[in-house]
């Protein structure tokens, strides 16, 4: 079981502020600084594309049901440039991410882990359009997932546990919930990911 530090900890657990609506930052999130703004900040933070994807999707399908405004409005940003061919500044990290993931070629030299993986650009845009128009088709979600999760050679229990339980957000018992949230901000908080533009919506709606 990875340990953390009590500052780590601390940092993951705080900074929920319960004098503001809920919602009331949505409208700044989107502007802060991101994670990968130009293909040089792959090889720089050494980023572990498929991994960070996978992740990044699966902070979104929580969002979804935790605040499922943020949730809309950040699947429709990242559909802003529905083609995935160039990492934009102005995009979301996902966005940026699906890039990589999209032309694996032109980026393989800036990191590792893209050798085998495949990326199904209909089934993610799917993905984001059923968020965007508030359709939330278990069955679907549970799929392309799972699908996700095969392609991407993601692998190990921590993953595989926290795509069961986002999957299936709704009867998944609260402490399973708790724990997969408290390993996935953990996780953030390596290779500098925690600059993701999704990181600190995430971390106050959870």
């Amino acid at each position: 079981m990875t340990e953390y530090t009590s500052n780590e900890l601390a940092i993951m657990n705080g900074g929920h502020t319960l004098d503001k609506p809920k919602f009331s930052f949505i409208r700044e999130e989107i502007l802060e600084s991101r994670y990968i703004r130009t293909s040089s900040d792959i090889s720089a933070y050494d980023v572990d594309v498929p991994e960070t994807f996978f992740e990044h999707v699966l902070m979104l399908q929580q969002l979804r049901y935790e605040n499922p405004r943020f949730a809309q409005k950040y699947a429709r940003d990242t559909l802003r440039y529905q083609s995935f061919s160039t990492i934009k500044t102005e995009a979301t990290d996902l966005h940026n991410l699906a890039v990589i993931l999209n032309n694996p070629s032109r980026y393989r030299s800036k990191t590792s882990g893209l050798g085998s993986v495949s990326f199904d650009q209909v089934k993610f845009k799917r993905y984001l359009r059923d968020l965007i128009n508030g359709r939330n088709d278990v069955q679907f979600v549970r799929s392309y997932l799972l699908q996700l999760q095969k392609t991407l050679g993601i692998s190990g229990s921590t993953m595989r546990i926290a795509r069961r339980v986002l999957s299936d957000y709704n009867i998944s018992a609260d402490g399973e919930k708790s724990s997969v949230t408290t390993r996935l901000k953990a996780s953030q908080w390596r290779d500098g990911k925690f600059r993701s533009d999704i990181f600190r919506p995430y971390t106050k709606a959870t």
